[in-house]
């Protein structure tokens, strides 16, 4: 009567431990990803600040602007769905912002006030951030899905229906832009 007294407090003992391990790398994980929304947040409202200064710069681009805007609005909508709508709604705002930036590298009369270079900088830096804060998640998600696929806290996931979270990948833009070789323009060499 003992012996099984003792197995069921370790089996039961192993199950508290495991829920409580996955417990924890799921909020982990969450938490990570609450720190993607804050730096998206933070760029999102980076964007009306930067095309009012462009607009002030340069009134005939509207239609740039417009977009811009528009994109960033699908972005901020997203921002509380689904991980593939958020990735989706990103990678457009970011191939506007690379639009709009190359947009004003080619006309200098908008950067000629200093608000623009300083929204620029910022939106840089929250670029940075981004980064950073995906890196963390994607961190937290690898620990959290390895959690669910080692025995034998599986068996514990599985009783409980605990779900795979998703890694915050590359757009497809962003991979193609990671896996392009840059080309070199090295003094002296022939081609």
């Amino acid at each position: 009567m003992t012996t099984i007294l003792i197995i069921v407090l370790v089996l039961f003992g192993g199950f508290v431990f495991f829920q409580n391990r996955l417990a924890s790398t799921r909020n982990s994980v969450l938490n990570g990803f609450s720190g993607v929304q804050v730096q998206l947040k933070r760029r999102h409202d980076l964007v009306p600040a930067l095309v009012s200064a462009a607009r002030s710069a340069i009134a005939q681009e509207n239609r740039l602007f417009d977009s811009i805007l528009d994109v960033r609005e699908k972005a901020v909508a997203a921002l509380n769905g689904r991980m593939e709508e958020v990735q989706e709604a990103e990678a457009e705002l970011t191939a506007s912002l690379r639009s709009f930036f190359g947009y004003t590298e080619d006309h200098p009369e908008i950067t000629s006030t200093g608000n623009i270079l300083e929204l620029q900088k910022q939106l840089e830096e929250t670029e940075d951030q981004i980064s950073a804060a995906r890196r963390l998640y994607n961190g937290n998600v690898e620990r959290y899905n390895t959690m669910l696929d080692a025995i034998p806290s599986s068996w514990v996931a599985t009783m409980l229906r605990f779900e795979r979270a998703d890694f915050f990948a590359l757009s497809d833009a962003e991979r193609k832009n990671v896996e392009a070789v840059p080309a070199i323009d090295l003094p002296g060499a022939q081609a």
